[in-house]
């Protein structure tokens, strides 16, 4: 039902935006708009993305160097970092709570982008409180970086709220909406 709401509200604003193409006068030309606010505000880190930094550095000391990773992850307990071994098709899941890393076993069969730790440009104190402060009545759930093509990362954040719905929202590193998702 959502989704039937939410369809004529993009075709109208794509409609609005394809307008003044359409006009030929090159004033009008269509302008890039920004979704929310242009500026998200510092804020207490509603998750552990304050600690990426510190599991990676805990992670790579003991693995002897960089890894190539699939996903970290922040939850307001921990942050898990899904480490990619290309050659051997698994990855190692860790976790980092409270300055202490553990893992699990290899998992065998794993595929997909993977990215480096040098890839990562987030603002801990902000890249989550766009979301935060644009869906007050939801709960910021997750945190995650995915590895995209060529080394790339993707920033996302996963929300849901009291009436069992969920929206991933993808964000920069800054905590500006790049889009969201319905779950």
């Amino acid at each position: 039902m959502r989704r039937r709401l939410a369809a004529p509200a993009l075709v109208a604003g794509a409609l609005a935006l394809l307008a003044p193409a359409c006009s030929g006068d090159e004033a009008s030309a269509p302008t890039t708009q920004p979704f929310g606010p242009t500026e998200c505000a510092e804020g207490d880190p509603l998750l552990a993305v304050d600690q990426i930094d510190a599991a990676v550095t805990a992670l790579e000391a003991e693995l002897g160097g960089p890894q190539l990773y699939f996903e970290i992850n922040a939850t307001s307990a921990l942050v898990n970092l899904l480490v990619a071994d290309a050659e051997d098709a698994t990855v190692t899941p860790y976790a980092y709570v409270g300055g202490e890393l553990s893992s699990e076993e290899p998992i065998t069969g794993a595929t997909g982008n993977t990215f480096v730790a040098d890839s990562i440009d987030i603002d801990p104190a902000r890249v989550l409180s766009c979301v935060a402060s644009e869906l007050p009545s939801s709960r910021v759930e997750l945190f995650f970086i995915e590895g995209g093509p060529q080394g790339a990362v993707r920033y996302s954040v996963l929300t849901s709220n009291d009436q069992g719905g969920q929206l991933l929202v993808e964000v920069t590193g800054q905590g500006l909406v790049v889009g969201v998702e319905t779950l």
